[in-house]
């Protein structure tokens, strides 16, 4: 089953990144990122609970991901608003 959890468009990148990581303890993991209104949509899969490790989102250089971080796997690509402006963000996991 799947969960979609929505988000305040005022929001940093990294107060995002923290309430997605809280709601996939309660709610499976993360696995879409996309915009609706002003508003970021963050879809959870339960059946890949609870998640491993953390999450760590950056924006997209262009339309690529930008080099993973120290430790960590990219996950997939998607849309976010955050400071009130939509831009894409590249989800990774931490390992």
């Amino acid at each position: 089953m799947t969960t979609e959890r929505k988000y305040k468009g005022s929001l940093k990148l990294g107060e995002l990144e923290l309430r997605l990581e809280t709601h996939e303890a309660s709610f499976g993991t993360l696995i879409k990122l996309e915009v609706l209104n002003g508003w970021t949509i963050g879809t959870f899969d339960d059946s890949d609970y609870p998640a491993d490790n953390t999450l760590a989102l950056l924006p997209s250089i262009g339309s690529a991901a930008p080099p993973a971080p120290p430790h960590a796997s990219h996950l997939f690509d998607g849309q976010g608003v955050v400071l009130g402006a939509s831009i894409a963000i590249s989800v990774f996991r931490t390992r």
